[in-house]
């Protein structure tokens, strides 16, 4: 698990507002049981999850390059934590990701991943 690279869903459309925090918009889907069921129950067209410092930083870690052992050491370094806590902590936060489809975990096979990024931006060979 460590040796994965999060990767955001291209599908999930999301920006960045004025004080840095990442703001995730979930369109809702047009099928017929929700057409059914927002005539009887408000269901938005749009919604918007706010993200805060540290959960837009990891956000922006997810871009198919940095492993989470990188993610787990960028954020122990910068809030002072220990490795166990941060650790701990982005691996559920991670795994919520991961279970709304937000983001992907890309995995090394044993041949390597051609036409791939490693985790400092440069081709597998």
């Amino acid at each position: 698990m460590l040796n994965s690279r999060p990767a955001r869903n291209e599908a999930v459309g999301w920006d960045k507002t004025e004080s840095g925090e990442i703001q995730i918009k979930i369109i809702r889907q047009d099928t017929w049981k929700i057409r059914m069921m927002s005539k009887v129950f408000y269901i938005p067209k749009e919604r918007k999850i706010t993200l805060d410092e540290v959960g837009s930083e990891v956000w922006l870690m997810c871009n198919g390059r940095t492993s989470v052992g990188q993610m787990i050491e960028s954020l122990s370094a910068k809030y002072q934590l220990n490795r166990k806590e941060a650790e701990v902590s982005l691996l559920s936060y991670l795994k919520t990701l991961g279970q709304k489809r937000f983001v992907g975990f890309m995995l090394e096979s044993p041949t390597g991943l051609q036409g791939s990024v490693n985790a400092s931006g440069k081709k597998w060979e």
